[in-house]
């Protein structure tokens, strides 16, 4: 299966994976299981060393956010990045204390490859300091959030499901364009993007299809291989995008399926997930220039250790990427 396969990949990485949230019984048992598989090197936040009693102390490391002598440097960069948006330099210790600000500036200082966390905080908790601290790749505008759906040999990727609420065409292509290259990356697949929505080759007229239908072009322009505006069934069945979308490129072999909007997008990924059986992995967020990713509230062990192993792969083609100024 793809998620054995993208296990062993992380072996490889030997990536550093910072677990801000030590508090929930979860991300311990799922850092038991990266350490002790080889998968990656958890980094713990945390002051109650008490409850990693029985790790591997080896391979999980333990920081203590309010102790730490890192504190000073990572107040005062803090202060640095955002200054301009009115925060003191005792704010920036004051948000220092919450742990996921540390561990962002952990990672910003390169004392990690990578952050996960989510476990038991809301997407926009996530998100925040990411955008805050981390922001975005060179050139990429909005960060975009995707899922990995895998059943026996079946895998898609589904976007964006996690973060921009009412994209324009400008950020549908370039979530087509981060999409690929994650799909490409976990898989070692081509990727055949379908642009989702309610119409078919300009069958409907209408502002979302026209939306989908712009941002076809730009993506096209960008080197990617799009289809669309293509509906969901014509996107994944031979004999009805032979019917519907004649002459298209990707005829009903779609495996990346951009979302025209977040409400689609999301209940698209649950529906797929509960009535159809398929695994969901994420969300994988896409245009950061460190990784952070962020994890369902829902999730099991299992989610966490698989997410690891992603987070993991997807560290090694940003290592070392330099900070864009973009987000605010």
């Amino acid at each position: 299966m793809l998620l054995e396969k993208i296990r062993q990949k992380a072996k490889k990485e030997k990536a550093r994976i910072i677990f801000p949230e030590s508090e929930d019984p979860r991300i311990l048992n799922a850092c038991k299981i990266l350490a002790e598989k080889g998968i990656a090197y958890p980094v713990l936040i945390g002051k109650n060393k008490e409850i990693l009693k029985g790790l591997n102390k080896e391979s999980i490391s333990i920081v203590d956010h309010l102790s730490s002598p890192d504190n000073k440097a990572y107040a005062q960069k803090l202060y640095e990045l955002r200054k301009h948006k009115g925060i003191s330099y005792e704010d920036a210790k004051q948000l220092l204390r919450q742990k996921v600000y540390f561990g962002m500036m952990m990672l910003k200082h390169g004392k990690a490859d990578a952050l996960i966390y989510g476990a038991s905080h809301p997407t926009s908790e996530t998100l925040r300091p990411a955008f805050q601290i981390i922001k975005t790749q060179k050139g990429i505008k909005k960060v975009s959030g995707a899922f990995l759906m895998e059943k026996q040999d079946r895998v898609f990727l589904f976007a964006d499901c996690a973060v921009i609420a009412d994209p324009n065409e400008q950020e549908l292509a370039e979530t087509a364009l981060l999409s690929a290259k994650s799909y490409e990356s976990l898989t070692g697949n081509k990727a055949k993007i379908a642009m989702l929505s309610y119409s078919t080759n300009s069958s409907s007229r209408g502002p979302s299809s026209e939306k989908v239908r712009k941002a076809v072009k730009i993506a096209k322009k960008m080197g990617l291989n799009a289809e669309g505006e293509i509906q969901a069934d014509a996107a994944l069945l031979k004999e009805v995008c032979e019917k519907k979308f004649p002459g298209s490129r990707i005829m009903g072999d779609a495996n990346v399926l951009i979302f025209p909007c977040l409400d689609a997008g999301n209940i698209g990924y649950k529906l797929v997930e509960r009535l159809a059986k398929y695994k969901a992995i994420g969300p994988i967020l896409q245009g950061l220039a460190m990784q952070v990713n962020d994890l369902s509230r829902g999730c099991s062990v299992d989610d966490i250790v698989d997410l690891a192993a992603i987070t993991a792969v997807q560290s090694r083609g940003i290592k070392g990427g330099k900070n864009n100024n973009t987000c605010d």
